[in-house]
């Protein structure tokens, strides 16, 4: 097992920074008259501005009409522009991505597939995903949109912020065409080029990788599906010690994570922060408890203090409201996370808004 968290962090009762402040995004119902599928939102900050993408689709998920849009606040996250597409149904659909800042340009690089192929059942009986044809694209922002840029990256979504390594070269952590965990990276400062990596995952469903990096070591950090320690599903571990040529066995962790995806980032004072949902006792998929893991940056890859970034309002019957696929970009002394939030119970699979967190980093 690989400790992700200090003896204090284990100990801690996970308190919410007392200037945080919540913005919404995009309200689903409000803005296009009924609950629709919205996930995988992105944040960045640029030229005062907060960028945000996610996914919106009018019928199933994963289906042919996925589109991602993109809305921008000039006010710290109180008002929003109208969304604009980034990517839209064309034959393919466009799912949610990740955003780059290069060279004072904004970049955004997300998947296109066709639609959903049968689920394949590996040796061990789990049941994974089959993403048709998916591939990585990349676009770049300008004055009149966003322009489609050449991209060769086959059997890759990125779930992850770019990080750039020691070579020069950019990784993006994600997911490979059968839902599996993989990463891409760069050829060296091209971005038109990526080698795919998939770490060995002993046909355990361990999907949609984040990663943190520092030097020549980098650790994916994935969502478990199917491998469960005391009754939970922890996050699995794997480690490359060759600047991401190649990754090792993918192991547990002591990290108790509910079935969803994580985010790594790391302050710009160089702490490491993670992003994920915390599992309630006895239900360890549930999404209700969205956490902030900080560490105190001696160690690359490990947590020392917990925060929480928001908790599901209640519906009638009890149950909290989901949360989940946080992604976070750090800016004029505050971290902004945004995540999707569950909309309309029971109207169906990730039908959600989207919220916005913005904490003071002196308050982490």
């Amino acid at each position: 097992m690989y400790k992700l968290m200090s003896q204090t962090a284990k100990d801690m009762l996970p308190v919410r920074p007392a200037n945080t402040e919540y913005h919404c995004v995009f309200d689903t119902v409000r803005q296009t008259g009924a609950p629709h599928f919205v996930h995988g939102a992105a944040v960045r900050a640029k030229d005062g501005e907060i960028c945000v993408s996610f996914a919106f689709n009018e019928n199933a998920e994963n289906s042919l009409s996925e589109r991602l849009l993109f809305t921008r606040s000039r006010d710290g996250g109180a008002t929003w522009t109208a969304p604009s597409d980034i990517a839209r149904s064309d034959g393919w659909a466009h799912s949610h991505g990740v955003f780059l800042q290069r060279d004072g340009r904004l970049w955004c690089f997300a998947p296109a597939f066709r639609g959903l192929g049968d689920r394949p059942v590996n040796a061990k009986g789990h049941r994974s995903i089959a993403f048709t044809d998916l591939h990585m694209e990349a676009y770049v922002l300008s004055d009149g949109g966003w322009q489609n840029r050449p991209c060769s990256c086959p059997g890759f979504w990125p779930l992850n912020a770019p990080l750039r390594l020691c070579d020069g070269s950019l990784l993006i952590s994600g997911c490979s065409e059968n839902w599996y965990a993989a990463a891409a990276v760069s050829r060296g400062d091209d971005l038109s080029a990526w080698r795919v990596i998939r770490p060995d995952t002993h046909d355990e469903i361990f999907t949609e990788a984040a990663a943190w990096a520092q030097g020549d070591q980098i650790m994916l950090l994935m969502r478990n599906e199917t491998l469960k320690e005391d009754g939970l599903l922890p996050a699995a571990v794997s480690l490359s010690s060759d600047g991401g040529k190649s990754f090792g066995a993918c192991v547990l962790s002591d990290l108790p994570m509910a079935a969803s995806k994580p985010f790594c980032g790391r302050l710009k004072d160089g702490r490491p922060y993670l992003l994920f949902n915390a599992p309630r006792a006895d239900a360890p998929r549930d999404r209700s408890l969205l956490l902030l893991g900080v560490g105190d940056g001696k160690a690359p890859f490990s947590i020392d203090r917990l925060y929480m970034v928001d908790e599901g309002a209640r519906t009638k019957d009890g149950r909290r409201f989901a949360l989940a696929y946080p992604s976070a970009c750090e800016d004029g002394g505050r971290l902004y996370i945004v995540y999707s939030y569950e909309s309309a119970p029971a109207s169906g699979k990730n039908n959600n808004d989207i919220v916005l967190a913005a904490i003071p980093t002196a308050d982490i």
